[in-house]
């Protein structure tokens, strides 16, 4: 069967008297990556270019194709749009000739968007005007739609963080002084939202010398070469409320003159209140103490170590700079024979968990003065125990206390004419007095019973006082008398009486059993109750608002407190690292050169004291939330059976701790130290929800799951080794439930969580890979269920490693390390440790510093550098440092792991502060292959 040649085909191309023209069409439509097609509507024929042909996912060819074939590579859903665009084209009547865009999908399933441009050629057949042929250019634009929605998405995104941030956006012109700014700009500078304010409307907002501040400090950057200006200030809105804004802008300068400035106005107004309140509340607290003549102390178990405020010393009456230490003033100042009462009672304490509170006396300015001494045992998350509490001097309650022990006996010498008084006064009051049996009748009653119920006296005292009671209360009266027939105290109560005349009165009650008696007294509030009922259903509607907005500022309070101990502990720790880096590092320089076993025993103490200072720095971190988490393989059966005696402990005696542990268990790929917090965490969270006992059970299981989640923070299909906290306490409603994982939510009452645990609990497992589900219904128990990612078959399981060191072994040839640390005495210990290694070591206090040794020094090895350090942190010397020298090996030490900065960099070039366990030496010849 012979083919018509199409006008893409090589034989049309040497027939065609254009053959030069059409083989720069050829060209030009390659080289634009053009398509063409050709429809002959005679014979209902289709010829497509070999670009056409790709596009389309055609397979290569010059002859002719078929509608079906073009039909099925044209996308379904765009069928009938291009059907109907293409009618349009061939009526004789429209001619329309406009571009439009459909899909075509490829036999390997890929679809791509194209763009198809075509004009018919329109001729007399048989008498009638008709559409003889259809061409047109094909192109593909998959990517340039793919580039246009990225566009459109970033700039979508892009005002969502300008709204969300409440962040104004502005463009100032200088020369001419005009600005443009967001909608968001007239609500921070407090004009109304149409307004359009001048500039000079603007400065008119700012206090006295503010806006000549700024001005210099935009003079300064442009006289440092700096584009970029950042700064606070204050500004006075139209209706006279001052606010604090934070200013970043970026300066263009045109022939050496600012020309225009653009960048972002944010407000920071309440978070300069938050600051200031903070300070003040600190102020306040230590104005307290030495007011109120209260020290704070802590006392570390069983080491003996403690820890004293400055007011204690002065409390004592010592010098707080004098360098006393507190167990020196402790035996200087208290009496000898209190201390021995002092450290039984703490002993006492420490062995039942209950606090101490206890008096004694020190000699104080040659005085003898009284200090009480209140102390709580706790136990950390680590296992160590200490006591913390306050001393207040008390001389002047205790000599109060003695002169009203004289006062008592003197009155009780009165006691006896009071005890004929109160004859009078039972007689005489308008309060029901009563003495009643448990055999359910009145043995004395006053004349009031007669006054304000009206019956006689025989009536009341030979009818069971429950016949007078109003039958809706006789259930609550029944469960006074028992508890008063068990030796209790009854609280307050009120029930209703029976009067004579068929009406009923309220009494306010007040009773107490002694042997074989109650004694009651009865008030009329009958009046009060009308009135407080009234009252309330007034109040009930002022009430419900008062406690939404109150829920809300606890929240937001809530919220700024952790804020602010997170960034303090972060600091902390991070500073306590490089001290702790300092003392091992020269304790182990000091260990090599000491042979004396004494010596040497009390350097292995100050190594271990060090090392628990360490693991505190740790869970500080990890509370901040600004710790790495470092995924191991980990035994959770291990790891359960390590915390037993912890759990017990935090437990108490009312709550029975038992583990499930399944044999065989997977290996997890987990942070171990997290994971022991998520456990704690659980299991006090389970003790809460048995105030008075009950039993706690932890289980592991191999768990292999193939749904999907039922719920939000569930783990998806998979398997994984789950952990379980089950408990017997109260249990949660569904509405509970559903909410059980949103921070801040708690059911517990003010003061007693912050209502973080479970939504920690929720955001380990799925930054570690897993979930949790939770199983709870009121009054039957809850089971929390965290599940965590299995370990690879035959990964070797995490040990946790000796705090021995060992001496380094040099390298096998000698080299040169670049060290940069701004702490000369960190710097001096890890450049030590460098040198045992075999290192030849270049020290350096700042990254611009090392810079310069890295260019004038034709050999180095290694760079060693510090991650937090002012200027130019560790992450930006070493992406200089790498330009200089691409190959060159990099080795970062941080007290603080900043998620964000190291997310790129493999925990194998990463070592924690302070060194321990050889890692220094480890990670060395880690990145240097060995």
């Amino acid at each position: 069967m012979q083919h018509r040649a199409g006008p893409f085909s090589a034989q049309a191309r040497a027939e065609s008297p254009f053959g030069s023209e059409a083989r720069r069409l050829e060209l030009a439509t390659r080289a634009a990556k053009l398509g063409i097609w050709d429809w002959n509507l005679l014979d209902n024929t289709f010829v497509y270019s070999p670009r056409a042909r790709e596009i389309c996912g055609l397979p290569p060819g010059d002859e002719p194709l078929r509608l079906e074939q073009l039909q099925a590579c044209t996308h379904p859903e765009d069928l009938p749009r291009t059907h109907g665009l293409l009618l349009r084209a061939l009526d004789p009547k429209i001619r329309e000739s406009v571009p439009y865009e459909y899909r075509v999908v490829h036999p390997d399933g890929q679809v791509r968007w194209v763009v198809a441009h075509g004009e018919a050629l329109f001729a007399p057949v048989d008498g009638q005007v008709r559409a003889v042929r259809y061409t047109g250019t094909l192109q593909d634009v998959s990517e340039w739609r793919q580039l246009r929605a990225a566009l459109e998405t970033s700039e979508a995104r892009l005002r969502l963080a300008i709204e969300a941030g409440r962040m104004a956006v502005w463009e100032v012109d200088l020369r001419n002084e005009t600005m443009v700014g967001s909608p968001e700009l007239n609500r921070l500078l407090g004009f109304p939202e149409d307004a359009t304010p001048t500039v000079e409307q603007v400065r008119a907002g700012y206090p006295p010398g503010e806006r000549e501040r700024v001005h210099a400090g935009m003079v300064d950057a442009l006289a440092r070469g700096e584009r970029f200006v950042e700064m606070e200030f204050r500004y006075n809105c139209p209706d006279g409320e001052q606010r604090a804004l934070l200013l970043r802008a970026e300066i263009h300068v045109v022939d050496g003159q600012p020309a225009t400035a653009m960048g972002v106005l944010m407000d920071i107004t309440d978070r300069r209140r938050a600051e200031d309140a903070l300070r003040a509340s600190e102020a306040r607290l230590q104005l307290a103490q030495r007011v109120g003549k209260i020290g704070v102390w802590e006392w570390e178990l069983p080491s003996g170590d403690a820890s004293w405020s400055r007011e204690m010393y002065v409390l004592f009456g010592l010098d707080p700079d004098a360098g006393i230490t507190p167990d020196a003033a402790w035996l200087a100042t208290v009496f000898p024979e209190d201390r021995i009462a002092v450290d039984e009672a703490v002993r006492r304490s420490t062995e039942s968990g209950q606090p101490v509170d206890i008096e004694f006396r020190i000699r104080a300015h040659g005085q003898t003065r009284w200090i009480l001494s209140k102390g709580t045992p706790v136990t950390g998350s680590d296992g160590r125990r200490r006591m913390i509490g306050v001393n207040q001097d008390v001389t002047g309650a205790h000599q109060q206390r003695t002169a009203l022990e004289d006062r008592n006996r003197a009155l009780q010498e009165e006691a006896f004419k009071i005890g004929r008084e109160r004859e009078r006064v039972f007689e005489l009051s308008r309060d029901l007095f009563a003495v009643a049996g448990f055999d359910g009748y009145f043995k004395v009653i006053n004349p009031s019973w007669t006054r304000i119920l009206g019956y006689d006296t025989e009536t009341l005292l030979t009818r069971p006082f429950l016949d007078f009671i109003h039958p809706e209360d006789r259930a609550a009266a029944n469960a006074v008398l028992a508890c008063l027939r068990r030796g209790h105290q009854a609280p307050p109560f009120e029930n209703r009486m029976h009067c004579e005349n068929g009406g009923w009165r309220w009494i306010a009650w007040t009773a107490v059993a002694e042997y074989d008696r109650i004694y009651a007294v009865g008030r009329d509030v009958t009046q009060e109750k009308l009135a407080a009922h009234e009252l309330e259903a007034a109040n009930r509607q002022l009430r419900n608002q008062i406690e939404g907005r109150e829920r809300v500022e606890a929240t937001l309070r809530q919220m700024q407190r952790l804020e602010a101990v997170g960034q303090l502990t972060s600091g902390v720790a991070h500073d306590f690292n490089n001290l702790l880096t300092i003392v091992l590092g020269n304790l182990d320089l000091i260990e090599m050169t000491v042979d004396e076993p004494k010596v040497r025993r009390r350097l292995e103490l100050m190594r271990q004291a060090a090392l628990r200072g360490a693991t505190l720095t740790s869970q500080l971190l990890a509370f901040s939330r600004r710790q790495r988490l470092e995924p191991k393989v980990v035994d959770l059966n291990g790891t359960v059976q390590g915390m037993s005696e912890l759990l017990r402990s935090t437990m108490g005696g009312s709550v029975a701790v038992a583990a499930h542990l399944q044999p065989g268990l997977w290996s997890a790929l987990v942070d171990p130290t997290q994971i022991e917090l998520v456990i704690l965490n659980l299991a006090i969270n389970a003790r809460d929800a048995m105030p008075v006992g009950g039993s706690l059970t932890i289980e592991t299981a191999n768990a292999t799951l193939a749904g999907e989640p039922r719920q939000p923070g569930e783990p998806a299909a998979g398997d994984y080794v789950a952990i379980s906290v089950t408990d017997t306490g109260t249990g949660m409603s569904e509405e509970v439930r559903a909410r059980a994982f949103e921070p801040f939510f708690t059911t517990k009452s003010v003061g007693k969580g912050s209502g973080l645990g479970l939504a920690q609990v929720l955001g380990f497992a799925e930054q570690s890979g897993g979930g949790v589900r939770i199983e709870s219904r009121p009054c039957a128990g809850t089971t929390v269920r965290v599940y965590l990612p299995r370990a690879q078959a035959g990964a070797a399981i995490t040990e946790l490693a000796s705090d021995h060191h060992t001496p380094a072994e040099p390298l096998a040839q000698r080299r040169v390390a670049l060290l940069v640390d701004d702490d000369c005495a960190v710097r001096d210990v890890t450049a030590a440790r460098l040198r045992q290694l075999g290192f030849d070591v270049l020290e350096a206090g700042s990254g611009g510093a090392a810079l310069d040794l890295l260019d004038r020094s034709p050999q180095v090895d290694l760079l060693v550098a510090d991650f937090a350090m002012p200027g130019m942190n560790g992450v930006e010397v070493a992406q200089q440092a790498r330009a200089r020298r691409p190959d060159l090996p990099v080795l970062f030490v941080t007290g603080y792991a900043d998620q964000t900065a190291l997310a790129g960099v493999g925990e194998e070039r990463v070592v924690q502060k302070p060194f321990r366990n050889d890692e220094l030496e480890r990670k060395v010849r880690a990145v240097l292959g060995g």
